[in-house]
């Protein structure tokens, strides 16, 4: 993992609890996905992260929510600083490094802070607890969307060994995030019929 991720990690554990980013503790009220496409990114070395990220693409493709899929290997900072909505499935390997497809990203693009004040994100992070950095490539790539400015629908989700309450709730956010705005005000009150 490249030096930009591990101090940023440190500085955040080190951090008093006020200078760190906050994270919302539930969905976001009202937020919703905005129109137009989102981009859905996996980083994966033996595939879960990518089956992952197919299922959450029909998953919203049945919602009727426009979504591309691409693996990590095609992400870069121009990419991302013209995204205005993503959803990033990472998985971290062995001992807190990211996946072969992940390398150049995390070496490069990860290197500092981009400009992503613009980008709304939910973050599925992929980890096994029997190696030492649970997650530790899900959580850099969460603190360095934050240094950019990005804004989290919700609190990253951890999966530890494809944990299933884990991945429930991730469809669960993806649903809340897709379901369509409650109308509000006179519009939420039914029209009276004269008789």
């Amino acid at each position: 993992m490249g030096m930009f991720q591990l101090a940023w990690l440190q500085e955040q554990a080190d951090a008093p609890a006020g200078n760190r980013t906050a994270q919302p503790s539930g969905p976001v009220a009202d937020a919703h996905f905005a129109p137009g496409p989102l981009l859905i990114a996996y980083a994966s070395q033996t595939g879960v992260a990518e089956d992952l990220a197919e299922a959450t693409y029909e998953q919203l493709r049945a919602a009727g929510i426009t979504a591309q899929v691409v693996d990590f290997e095609a992400l870069d900072r121009p990419l991302l600083e013209a995204t205005g909505q993503a959803l990033f499935l990472a998985s971290t390997t062995y001992d807190g490094d990211p996946p072969d497809m992940a390398g150049t990203f995390s070496d490069e693009a990860m290197a500092q802070p981009a400009a992503l004040a613009q980008l709304r994100y939910g973050l599925l992070a992929l980890g096994d607890r029997g190696y030492g950095d649970f997650c530790a490539f899900g959580r850099a790539l969460d603190a360095w969307l934050q240094a950019g400015g990005a804004q989290a629908w919700f609190p990253r989700i951890e999966v530890d060994d494809e944990d299933a309450q884990a991945l429930q709730r991730w469809h669960a956010q993806l649903a809340a995030l897709a379901a369509p705005p409650a109308p509000r005000g006179a519009d939420a009150l039914p029209s009276k019929v004269s008789t």
